[in-house]
């Protein structure tokens, strides 16, 4: 399974400003705030690597975002792992 690339984003006009001009582009799947030294964090849907690039240009065209760069998962060693979480839960004692 390929997993979209990731991508944090540095701005400085505001989340919802940098959101609004980043929603035109329909490769963007998804954009979050979030803590650390981003801002943000976008998920794309890319070709290829050019295509990734496209994208990452067309996000610096809005003039919103300062900064962008990109993470891509090479391997995925487990993921959705809800079950294990469920099953200690229901296993822990009533507090």
């Amino acid at each position: 399974m390929n997993l979209p690339p990731k991508l944090t984003i540095n701005q400085d006009l505001g989340h919802g400003a940098v959101s609004e001009a980043l929603a035109a582009i329909p490769e963007l799947i998804e954009v979050h705030t979030v803590s650390g030294s981003s801002d943000l964090m976008a998920r794309i849907a890319a070709r290829s690597n050019p295509d990734l690039q496209r994208v990452l240009d067309a996000m610096i065209a809005t003039r919103t975002v300062l900064r962008a760069s990109s993470v891509i998962v090479l391997n995925t060693h487990f993921q959705g792992r809800t079950l294990n979480l469920l099953e200690a839960a229901a296993a822990r004692q009533p507090e």
